[in-house]
């Protein structure tokens, strides 16, 4: 019987542990566009050098990054290790999101380059087995043998502005999924959503997330267009949260972390939660495909270029 202060730890609320945090997610894409150095990381995110020292202690210390001596024993560069390689499909889908989403909003365009094709090309989330574009509607999921409830500890991850106002040497190239997945709390609900968990008081109890704080991650979602509220009764304030069109696309980056925490985080006992896709009928694992020629797009094979406006 569920423990009335657990809640479900499933691979994504394990990814979360690391990646769900602004800096983080920040490091993490200039390390993916190159970026080893100490003093680059400062000057291309904005952040204070103590907030970057003591991320990339963290990924360091969470083997998604290794510090290598430079020539001549001055100093460290920090790389990418496998482990850290394999948030790159989470680095797409957000991509992929914003493109879609947001493009117009933006003074500037990124641009994807699939070396192995010669094209410019957008990420798209298929499925490895049938190669169709993966839809959430067509997926279902169950318990899996590795499920548990834990009691959470939330951390205070503290981070004053928006990610997109800041222009130092390089721009964000996903400031509004940096925001949000840089959110625990926002994401731990949008993961409630895709389980079918609408209603207030069920997202508090499958989160346990403080009622204030919850009731600000519903307002900002519904407010970014991520959400919309559907009355259930007849009582104007008991309403339901829906995702809209635009949230329901978040679907691949919550897929590419679930996958991530299954690697990196699945006990002996295998994944907390289990996928298939109905059109083919196989476990699900998704692929970032390029849309160009199909094949899948990988840090090795990918380059980026940003158009600047006007």
């Amino acid at each position: 019987m569920k423990h009335d202060r657990t809640i479900r730890a499933c691979s994504i609320w394990r990814a979360l542990d690391v990646v769900g945090d602004v800096p983080v997610l920040l490091l993490m894409e200039q390390a993916f566009l190159g970026v080893h150095s100490f003093d680059e990381f400062v000057r291309r995110t904005g952040l204070a050098r103590s907030v970057v020292n003591g991320r990339l202690k963290k990924l360091v210390e969470e083997d998604c990054l290794v510090k290598v001596p430079k020539r001549g024993g001055r100093g460290f560069h920090y790389m990418l290790t496998q482990k850290g390689r394999d948030q790159f499909p989470n680095g797409l889908m957000m991509l992929r999101w914003q493109h879609k989403w947001e493009a117009d909003s933006r003074d500037f365009q990124v641009r994807l380059h699939h070396a192995t094709c010669g094209q410019a090309t957008e990420p798209v989330p298929v499925c490895a087995c049938c190669r169709a574009e993966i839809d959430p509607r067509d997926v279902d999921w169950r318990e899996g043998p590795g499920l548990a409830q834990i009691v959470p500890h939330y951390e205070r991850r503290r981070f004053n502005g928006e990610v997109g106002a800041r222009r130092p040497g390089g721009r964000p190239l996903v400031d509004t999924m940096i925001e949000l997945f840089g959110d625990r709390w926002a994401t731990l609900v949008v993961r409630a959503m895709f389980t079918r968990i609408n209603r207030f008081d069920d997202i508090q109890r499958d989160t346990l997330m403080a009622t204030n704080i919850l009731t600000g991650r519903l307002e900002r979602l519904v407010r970014q267009g991520i959400l919309k509220t559907i009355p259930y009764s007849s009582h104007a304030d008991r309403v339901e949260y829906r995702l809209t069109a635009k949230g329901r696309d978040l679907y691949p980056v919550l897929l590419a972390l679930l996958q991530w925490g299954d690697k990196w985080f699945s006990d002996e006992r295998g994944p907390p939660v289990l996928l298939t896709h109905r059109q083919c009928g196989h476990d699900l694992r998704m692929v970032a495909a390029c849309s160009h020629c199909g094949d899948e797009l990988a840090l090795s094979n990918s380059r980026f270029t940003i158009d600047e406006a006007g």
